[in-house]
């Protein structure tokens, strides 16, 4: 294409200069040319005849000195123009040059008519030669011009094809490039991996439906993340190819499907009955996405949590109608996954609060509204207390007391869990070191906290900084932690431990992979979990369980703790099923740090502080 552009540019560019040249020619022609000159040579001679004849009679010389200087300035013109290619010619033209000459002294000499006469003689040879010499090249002249009118309509029907080639290929292109832009546009709103709509094209498709109503319905794959981390990448694409099938099949008289993001899909219903048809559509993909997914000859499980917004024909398009199906979506998320919300006003509260308190929790440990509770952890066979879990809390300054249920997770998805984590771990050695050497403290860490390569590092620090001995730390994690990042995680227990920290698995039993945890890490101690406490007063399956749990343990070499003791009953059948320590309000609710000090004291007596670790 550039090629034959640049081909035919030059073909242009040459015939125009080769047509300014041909008009020129022509127009130097017309203007001047040997025709006139010759033909006004022949005029003078007769002239200058004329004059030498009158003179004659009447012997004024006059008129003859002024013909003669006109030939001899006609002559001179005539030999300075380009010269005729005829020898007989030039010689012709010679001659008569001479013989004007021979007629100077004509006009020195006092007169004389009888040179007078001479001289006419002399003139009249030449008087036909230079006529002719004047037709013939008016004549030449002629053929000249109309050769260069030949070559210049030549040019000009070159210029005029080159001109209509330029047309057909300028409309060839337009064509070209029309189809291109479609192609194109349609490769930008297509999403490449799955072949349905991308985010663009459903922007597209939200913000060119005016004066119609309109649902969104916003999914979102749940725990992708780890699909990705335990399969693979590619079983993670191959997954969302999948859903997009299944989509394509759940989401009848859908607008459109698109993928607006990794794991984030859209569907757009239109029409009167758009709210009620993505309701519809999203009880389908719910059943849909029940049945596994065969990702390369393996079975997968996973779920969707979605989000669904309405918008009337006159309420505001675009980015409201993806504000309030997030908002949909993370209460969705919040609420267990697995499920669909619709939007509802009262959301838009939960969001405020949930970002009022982002935003605050980032200065809440510089202005001590975080603090620890100590939670007693009781032998169960002496009834003396033997450590305390760290409980945290928030002390908000104007909203009060905020649930540990509430922030942790605000601070786990803003990515502040971190410096809290850390804040926690510096507290409960501060406590620990004002503790007897024969008590520990428990704590809490995050999955966050548990991939972040620092961790081991600061409580390491925290330890040493206050004199508190590793074994005195127990590191509570929940196995959902584990399963967020399971090499991570593990390989960072295997630090800690090293480092002699005590290692604890909490809420056994509520996952499905403890028992493979138990085996690929050696936790120092198990807690059962407080719901198979609450049950096992009216259920022998559940003290069933807690006793099977507790043989295990005990095969294994495990300190047991059961959680949530509550009544003298709970307390009977946890020690019955073998375990060794209990934590729940039977023996005390969290305590402030100087109320632990104060249990302590009260158990062991006024000398039981001589010795701290």
């Amino acid at each position: 294409m550039t090629l034959v552009t640049a081909a035919l540019a030059l073909i242009a560019v040459a015939s125009s200069f080769l047509a300014f040249s041909y008009q020129r020619h022509i127009v130097e022609a017309s203007r001047y040319n040997r025709t006139f000159d010759l033909g006004q040579t022949a005029v003078e001679l007769l002239r200058l005849q004329f004059a030498l004849q009158q003179s004659q009679t009447s012997g004024d010389i006059s008129d003859v000195v002024f013909r003669l200087s006109i030939i001899n300035n006609r002559l001179t013109i005539l030999s300075s123009s380009s010269s005729s290619s005829d020898p007989k010619q030039k010689a012709m033209l010679e001659d008569l040059k001479k013989v004007v000459s021979t007629l100077a002294p004509l006009v020195a000499e006092p007169h004389s008519p009888t040179a007078m006469r001479e001289g006419v003689s002399k003139l009249q040879p030449f008087i036909g030669p230079v006529l002719r010499l004047g037709s013939l090249s008016h004549a030449n002249v002629g053929d000249e011009i109309q050769q260069n009118q030949s070559q210049l309509s030549i040019i000009f029907a070159t210029i005029c094809f080159v001109t209509m080639t330029f047309v057909a290929f300028g409309a060839v292109l337009l064509v070209f490039v029309f189809r291109q832009n479609a192609k194109l546009d349609r490769v930008v709103r297509i999403d490449s991996l799955t072949g349905i709509a991308n985010r663009i094209g459903f922007h597209a498709s939200i913000s060119g439906k005016q004066n119609v109503e309109q649902s969104l319905i916003i999914l979102d794959v749940d725990h992708f993340k780890m699909i990705n981390d335990t399969l693979g990448h590619a079983s993670g694409d191959r997954l969302l190819v999948e859903l997009s099938k299944r989509l394509s099949t759940s989401c009848i008289g859908a607008s459109v499907i698109a993928r607006i993001g990794g794991d984030e899909f859209g569907i757009l219903y239109t029409g009167s009955n758009a709210a009620n048809e993505a309701v519809e559509c999203s009880k389908r993909i719910l059943q849909e996405v029940r049945a596994p997914f065969d990702i390369d000859g393996r079975l997968v499980t996973s779920s969707v949590s979605l989000g669904v917004s309405s918008s009337d024909v006159n309420s505001d398009r675009g980015s409201t109608l993806f504000r309030h199906a997030d908002i949909a979506l993370y209460e969705a998320k919040k609420a267990g996954r697995n499920q669909f919300m619709i939007f509802h006003p009262e959301m838009n509260q939960h969001l405020t609060r949930w970002q009022c308190l982002q935003n605050d929790l980032a200065t809440a440990t510089e202005t001590g509204q975080l603090f620890l509770l100590f939670q007693p952890i009781v032998d169960l066979a002496t009834d003396t207390t033997r450590g305390f879990e760290a409980l945290l809390r928030w002390q908000h300054p104007e909203l009060g007391l905020i649930s540990p249920v509430e922030f942790i997770p605000i601070a786990e998805e803003s990515g502040q869990i971190g410096p809290i984590g850390s804040w926690v771990i510096e507290a409960a050695c501060q406590q620990a070191a004002l503790l007897p050497t024969n008590t520990f403290i428990a704590v809490n860490v995050s999955a966050a906290q548990l991939t972040n390569p620092s961790l081991v590092l600061h409580t390491r620090a925290s330890l040493t900084k206050n004199g508190v001995s590793p074994e005195r730390l127990e590191i509570e994690i929940t196995e959902s932690t584990l399963i967020e990042n399971d090499e991570r995680a593990l390989s960072v227990l295997h630090e800690l431990r090293l480092m002699g920290c005590r290692i604890s698995l909490d809420d056994f039993g509520t996952g499905y992979a403890s028992l493979s945890y138990l085996r690929r890490f050696p936790f120092d101690k198990i807690k059962i979990d407080q719901s198979f406490l609450r049950g096992a007063s009216h259920s022998e399956e559940a003290a069933a369980i807690i006793a099977g749990t507790c043989d295990l343990a005990h095969r294994l070499k495990l300190t047991i703790v059961a959680e949530g003791i509550e009544t003298e009953e709970h307390r009977e059948i946890v020690r019955s099923a073998g375990c060794h320590l209990g934590q729940g309000y039977l023996f005390d609710k969290p305590l402030t740090a100087e109320a632990s000090l104060s249990r302590l004291t009260f158990e062991a007596g006024p000398d039981a502080f001589k010795k701290r670790g």
